[in-house]
């Protein structure tokens, strides 16, 4: 009646095995979640400054102030004309100041390696770092587009007279 009853502790190989491998589809599911993906990011990106240049305009339709947009490689800031040059768009394109709401409007840094590829008003090639979107106390601005790139992922945020401004669609609306 005394049977032999072995006292094993510990885990045997193949329990072992299904651990690792249990771990190991644990551990890559959270690496693919946690690499940021590039068209994600610049999606993201392109609505991000989609809302800031919607928000320009809506600020320059209730402040009275003309609210301008430059762009550089991968940097980009909001200028605000002084008060007393609203109307005169020659003398204000000179005398434009970084935009006082810096909570807001403070010069960003497009993320990862998404850059500026083209800016285009009226159609128009700009020179980025000398031309500016501007936003004016009438709603009505110049048609705009602005194309953000990462690799060969490119997105187009596009605005037109009336100040819509949609992300996505090229200047012929493709």
């Amino acid at each position: 009646m005394s049977g032999s009853v072995r006292g094993e502790s510990g885990f045997t190989l193949i329990e072992m095995l299904v651990v690792l491998v249990i771990i190991g589809i644990v551990v890559a599911m959270i690496g693919v979640n946690l690499a940021p993906d590039p068209r994600q990011a610049l999606e993201t990106e392109a609505q991000r400054l989609a809302l800031l240049l919607q928000q320009a305009r809506d600020e320059a339709m209730t402040s009275g102030t003309r609210i301008a947009f430059s762009a550089e490689k991968q940097e980009y800031r909001f200028w605000q004309a002084p008060t007393g040059l609203t109307g005169k768009p020659g003398k204000a394109d000179k005398t434009w100041q970084p935009h006082p709401d810096q909570a807001l409007y403070k010069p960003r840094t497009l993320a990862g390696s998404i850059i500026f590829e083209e800016m285009r008003i009226n159609q128009q090639p700009v020179d980025k770092q000398l031309q500016k979107i501007i936003f004016t106390p009438s709603g009505m601005t110049l048609p705009f587009h602005i194309m953000l790139s990462e690799g060969a992922l490119r997105i187009a945020i596009s605005g037109n007279a009336i100040g819509q401004i949609e992300v996505g669609k090229g200047p012929s609306g493709s």
